[in-house]
């Protein structure tokens, strides 16, 4: 059971050094153990959250200010609350993903 606990928290905690590479690896490969499975598919599934999050951002910024033309100013201000806006997230999801690894090594 240490085991278990020591991956299903490096698997939250990886947020810091291998994201979501090290989730998906244990994911893959632990498709015995239903417990590490799951923890290793929710902890991929949360690295990447802020990944596509700040992708679709920067691709809908980039749309807008191609498209929308003369209206600079209003797509400097969107720009700069979106990207506060995920930055804001980010920061959670690391910080979240932080409690959840400790959680698990406490309990």
């Amino acid at each position: 059971m240490s085991e278990n606990k020591v991956v299903n928290a490096l698997s939250y905690l990886s947020i810091v050094f291998a994201p979501f590479i090290f989730p998906f690896i244990v994911w893959l490969i632990s498709k015995d153990n239903q417990d590490m499975h799951e923890t290793a598919k929710h902890a991929f599934l949360l690295h990447l959250i802020p990944v596509v999050l700040s992708t679709l951002t920067f691709m809908l910024v980039g749309i807008m200010a191609i498209t929308v033309g003369d209206q600079t100013r209003s797509i400097a201000i969107l720009f700069i609350v979106l990207v506060g806006l995920v930055i804001i997230v980010d920061i959670a999801m690391f910080i979240y993903n932080l409690y959840l690894g400790i959680k698990i090594l406490i309990k």
